[in-house]
């Protein structure tokens, strides 16, 4: 769009593309309200404001993925879906860069959600959440997590 604009705006597309679309079976008014749609969407101008915060969101994105790839791949997978990748691609990326990827687990340690782990060397792993396992629903991790809380206030007690 920006390359039309530059080279004089898109009227001078208007016919060629009525015609085409003529050709290849579309009435006139539907040819010509497709046209005004992308007029008007070539007439658009990105403001620089949000250009702006784009890029620092950019910018932000790639620092974290750079140097803090397991807290990235903690925050994407808990975001999900975002309709841009799918968890297995995420944690393959994360293992390919590094990062220890722990499975689910019903143990004192696991959550719903995916968190970061100390490992050995004081470096993070990214543990799986519950909201990870096929067939479990979040109300059964509720229960799987009161149980365990029912256990340690009686192993306090004795």
């Amino acid at each position: 769009m920006a390359a039309w604009k530059r080279r004089g705006g898109l009227g001078h597309f208007e016919r060629r593309l009525i015609e085409g679309m003529r050709a290849r079976g579309y009435d006139d008014s539907f040819a010509r309200q497709i046209f005004s749609q992308i007029q008007g969407f070539g007439e658009y101008g990105f403001p620089e404001s949000h250009a702006a915060s784009f890029a620092l969101l950019v910018y932000s994105s790639a620092w974290l993925k750079c140097y803090e790839p397991a807290a990235f791949t903690c925050a994407l997978i808990n975001s999900q879906p975002m309709g841009f990748y799918a968890p297995a691609q995420l944690v393959r990326d994360a293992r390919v860069h590094g990062v220890e990827v722990r499975p689910v687990d019903v143990s004192p340690r696991a959550d719903w959600d995916c968190t970061l782990e100390r490992r050995a060397d004081d470096e993070p792993a990214l543990r799986l959440g519950c909201a990870w396992s096929r067939g479990l629903s979040e109300e059964a991790a509720e229960r799987i997590d009161a149980a365990r809380v029912r256990r340690r206030s009686r192993a306090c007690r004795t």
